[in-house]
């Protein structure tokens, strides 16, 4: 079913197997914890959050006719993730994400097997790109094949909005800074397309400028427990971070990417640069709360509430 207004998330969809530790982590050791298997990747977060905030959304990409891609399917349909113009690829194993997370919450190491991304060619998205260019906005994570983001990039018509996903995978936008509307790296991200070392608030603020004179409208650098920078039109802000019990830290930046396209989709051009960074950070300090990628608790009425913080801190 298509509604009249809808974003579409182009990106990775994977099984993740998270090993959570207890109270107690040692290294190149056995760790007492909890194992655990979700569906992740994070275009599919990024969808999966939307959901949960009312966005009428699209996920495309890709999976396999395994168990995995079973499992991934019944997911995301317990989930009403619509997977109307996603495509199952014959003979092909779905994307798996393995991680290990210490006792503060805080990943320590991960391995990710996502070959099947490689099948969402630009063939692949000519078929879609009326669907694409009919939304509101289009999501591009850094799990897309370089030569499609490319692709995407000349041919998508609505606003883009991107995750870069990783450090190794941000060169695949180095060559369309001046077509993405709005930017969500973290630090060494921002830094690798800005040409210089993030190491502080000084040099990130210099860093969001940068992008945006390379012709990024909207900049959201993520700065870990340093906060938010936001940037517009050489408007510069700082957002802190909301004081959270940190269970683990996998999938903040998705939802805090997520909470960003709904307030530009509900809110269009009337929300501040400073209430979009508020929210986002809302939406992240709930998710590192839980031991799931996304928070069962998320919901508009929930971030809505937690960045009232900001204003009593006023």
């Amino acid at each position: 079913m298509e509604t009249k207004e809808y974003v579409v998330v182009i990106g990775g969809m994977n099984l993740d197997i998270a090993g959570l530790c207890g109270n107690i982590y040692r290294e190149k050791d056995s760790n007492i914890g909890n194992i655990q298997m979700t569906i992740g990747g994070v275009g599919q977060n990024i969808a999966q959050n939307l959901i949960k905030l009312e966005v009428p959304t699209y996920f495309i990409g890709v999976y396999g006719d395994d168990h995995f891609g079973n499992i991934l399917v019944a997911e995301c349909q317990k989930l009403n993730i619509p997977l109307d113009y996603a495509q199952c690829i014959s003979g092909e194993k779905s994307s798996s994400y393995l991680y290990i997370t210490d006792d503060k919450g805080e990943m320590v190491t991960a391995v990710n097997d996502m070959k099947i991304t490689e099948h969402m060619t630009p063939e692949f998205f000519e078929s879609r790109i009326d669907f694409i260019n009919n939304a509101s906005i289009c999501v591009i994570d850094g799990n897309v094949p370089g030569q499609s983001i490319e692709w995407l990039s000349r041919h998508c018509t609505v606003p883009i909005f991107v995750d870069p996903v990783s450090i190794v995978k941000v060169p695949r936008f180095e060559n369309i800074l001046d077509r993405i509307d709005t930017f969500k790296p973290n630090e060494l991200e921002a830094g690798f397309l800005a040409g210089i070392d993030i190491v502080d608030e000084q040099t990130g603020k210099k860093a969001a400028m940068i992008l945006n004179q390379k012709g990024i409208k909207n900049v959201f650098i993520s700065m870990g427990a340093d906060g938010m920078l936001c940037a517009r039109d050489e408007e510069i802000i700082k957002v802190d971070i909301l004081p959270s019990h940190i269970v683990s830290v996998n999938g903040a930046g998705d939802c805090s990417m997520a909470a960003i396209i709904w307030a530009k989709f509900f809110y269009k051009d009337s929300i501040s640069l400073e209430e979009t960074g508020r929210l986002a950070q809302a939406a992240a300090s709930l998710t590192v709360e839980a031991s799931q990628s996304v928070s069962p608790d998320l919901c508009v009425e929930m971030i809505k509430e937690r960045s009232k913080k900001y204003l009593r801190e006023v």
